[in-house]
């Protein structure tokens, strides 16, 4: 039996290491879903505009977390002060997308992944984090929106650089 280079191994074992699943070929819809979402997200992040931010939610979307679950409308203001209080502050972000599933058909969208939320502080200093995501989108109108978004535990830098791009 042949045996697989060392960045093959990574890329299939680090995901289930992650509590996830070997990376799957994206969907058609990826690349749609990328422009519909995770560019937006991101450009919101670096503008600190929460109400583009809050465009790529369903209206009746809900966050998961530890702590348990609420919904996008009810999250969106206190991310938006969060914004708010960093700017005054001089404090800036960025968010970065790297996923270990994603599956799709045409009207839905399943996607796992890991997030790096990195702060930048008035003298330039990064500080990045790292948080596994998972999410579940549709297609309505010709637009992707997210309708459920977990953000589960934190992982390391190590494990973030390991993850395809």
């Amino acid at each position: 039996m042949p045996s697989l280079p060392l960045h093959a191994l990574l890329v299939l074992t680090v995901p289930i290491l992650l509590g996830g699943s070997p990376p799957s070929q994206p969907g058609q819809s990826s690349a749609q879903i990328d422009a519909d979402v995770w560019r937006p997200v991101a450009a919101s992040v670096v503008a600190g505009d929460i109400v583009a931010m809050g465009r790529v939610y369903h209206p009746d979307a809900v966050l998961v977390s530890g702590s348990g679950t609420q919904s996008i409308a009810s999250v969106l203001p206190r991310w938006g002060q969060d914004i708010t209080t960093n700017k005054a502050k001089g404090t800036r972000a960025t968010v970065e997308f790297r996923f270990t599933l994603r599956q799709d058909d045409t009207s839905t969208a399943f996607e796992a992944g890991v997030f790096k939320y990195t702060v930048i502080d008035k003298a330039g200093m990064q500080t990045p984090s790292y948080r596994r995501l998972e999410t579940l989108l549709v297609n309505r109108d010709g637009k992707w929106r997210i309708v459920m978004e977990r953000q589960l535990d934190a992982v390391s830098a190590t494990d973030w650089e390991a993850l395809p791009h």
